[in-house]
């Protein structure tokens, strides 16, 4: 960049030099908690959590090592928040150099933000949180890229990530009823099931079978979690706010959802970012209809779909989001010829699909690349049909089919659910 300048967003590059200020700091660790703070001084750079990570596995660049990330973020950190990085800082002894931080925009959109090299972490670092806060600053330095930025516009002018302006038609279509109060439960779409009118009727017609009573908000289509990975926290915790306004004016005891990041934003991060306590619970579809199952309530049997079938989970369903037991146990019973991995929802040993980072055309080529692990290893296992548990998983794995990388079939498990529930 020679001696070009640029003054955006707390930051000033210039020559070989990065100089950040305060404000943009406090900004970006304004929510961190004790574990995270754990993670950013404790992570050793040893490099095993790179041997879970697709992207680093095909590219096997330094800053494609998810500890990279982590210790570029803990950089700024430490400037401003310990003794010793303080006094690094006026001496100049630690600082990002330029070459560092033109390489961000890179490293930080490959990753998924799955986990997995928390799990292989031998300290447990939780490297994906640090490439989330590192798209925080280059959303905020003005370095983001431009879908990426498009995603978050979206979010805060329109309603939802994808620009979709006719979500209370849609809903009314297949059945939903909209703003009613005293419902037992507030659902909160995806965007991209809003999109698939197919699944989006599945989902109306599971609520109907089960005889609960549902409800959607004609203000909410999307529940911001897109925002939020990509760097526009402001944004994401306002659409998290909004939710919860929403269920407390329609007076409903629940807020369910069938997105499994969805589920883990609403129920974990959302109210970690925004520092808003959860007034009422948040469940997985999959949650609610097991539960009803174990009481009687409905009957699980095997779904008329393509067989034999394996399942693709959700990371942020099963790692970050601790619902395990139902998924497995509605497959069980209603996956027909299921192939079941032998390793929990959970494993860093299952690979993610490359998830939202579909929607980022920047990444394209790469993302195309590191599809090929989770293609590779569901396609070993001989089904015929991967079911999955949410909308970015499915649009991923059919990118892979229409790029002739897998030759499966894809089915939402709301399909499987709205053929295997009998009352």
């Amino acid at each position: 960049m020679g001696e070009e300048e640029f003054k955006c967003g707390g930051f000033k590059v210039k020559g070989n030099r990065v100089e950040i200020n305060r404000n943009l700091a406090s900004r970006t660790f304004d929510e961190l908690g004790p574990a995270d703070v754990y993670g950013l001084e404790n992570c050793m750079r040893c490099g095993i959590c790179s041997y879970t990570c697709p992207f680093w596995l095909v590219t096997k660049r330094p800053i494609d090592v998810p500890a990279w990330r982590t210790y570029e973020i803990n950089k700024i950190y430490s400037m401003f928040y310990t003794g010793y990085g303080i006094v690094a800082r006026y001496l100049r002894l630690r600082r990002i150099s330029n070459k560092e931080f033109m390489r961000w925009t890179d490293s930080a959109y490959n990753c998924t933000a799955c986990g997995a090299c928390t799990e292989t972490s031998p300290m447990e670092i939780p490297n994906w949180y640090t490439a989330i806060l590192m798209r925080r600053i280059l959303h905020y330095s003005g370095f983001n890229y431009e879908t990426a930025e498009k995603l978050a516009k979206n979010t805060k002018e329109l309603g939802n990530a994808l620009g979709i302006s006719n979500w209370k038609e849609m809903a009314s279509k297949v059945g939903f009823q909209v703003d009613k109060k005293g419902s037992e439960y507030l659902y909160i779409p995806s965007p991209l099931e809003i999109q698939d009118m197919e699944i989006l009727q599945s989902i109306a017609s599971i609520f109907s079978k089960m005889k609960i009573s549902v409800t959607v908000s004609s203000a909410v289509s999307d529940p911001g979690y897109y925002a939020y990975l990509v760097g526009d926290f402001e944004t994401a915790r306002s659409v998290f706010v909004k939710v919860l306004e929403e269920a407390k004016r329609l007076e409903v005891k629940k807020i369910i959802t069938t997105d499994g990041t969805s589920y883990f934003w609403l129920r974990w991060q959302g109210p970690k970012s925004s520092g808003v306590k959860l007034p009422i619970p948040v469940e997985h579809l999959t949650q609610t209809v097991y539960e009803k199952y174990k009481q009687g309530s409905i009957k699980l049997s095997k779904a008329d779909v393509k067989g034999p079938t394996s399942v693709h989970y959700s990371e942020f369903l099963s790692r970050l989001g601790g619902v395990e037991e139902p998924v497995r146990e509605i497959l069980r019973l209603t996956a027909p010829q299921f192939i079941e991995p032998r390793d929990s929802p959970s494993s860093h040993k299952l690979y993610t699909c490359t998830h939202h980072l579909e929607l980022i055309s920047e990444k394209k080529e790469i993302v195309k690349r590191a599809r090929e692990y989770v293609i590779n290893q569901l396609s070993r296992w001989g089904s015929k049909n991967v079911i999955v548990f949410d909308p970015n998983c499915k649009l991923s794995l059919g990118n892979a089919i229409a790029d002739k990388q897998a030759n499966f079939d894809v089915t939402y498990f709301t399909i499987i659910l709205e053929r295997g529930i009998k009352i």
